[in-house]
């Protein structure tokens, strides 16, 4: 796999972590390193679009895994993807 963007590679920890006690702490990683992108971006007005809609994407992705996997261990409940996607 190659990451296009140096943020990806938290964000990938993110999505393959399995253990559930450390599941909140690489939501948490790779959402303080979007952060930091996100403000850079910022600073100099640089960034493609690419990254822009990545950016999106990936935040909304990390809500919805601290959201379901995070709170009261992993849900039961079915999460509507659409709805999700959405917010």
């Amino acid at each position: 796999m190659t990451l296009k963007f140096a943020w990806e590679e938290k964000y990938w920890e993110a999505l393959l972590e399995f253990s559930a006690e450390e599941l909140h702490h690489r939501i948490d990683v790779a959402t303080k390193a979007i952060e930091q992108r996100v403000e850079q971006l910022r600073h100099t007005g640089q960034g493609s679009g690419e990254e822009h809609r990545a950016i999106d994407d990936a935040k909304r992705v990390l809500r919805v895994m601290a959201r379901t996997e995070c709170h009261g261990g992993r849900s039961t409940k079915p999460v509507s993807a659409q709805s999700e996607l959405a917010s």
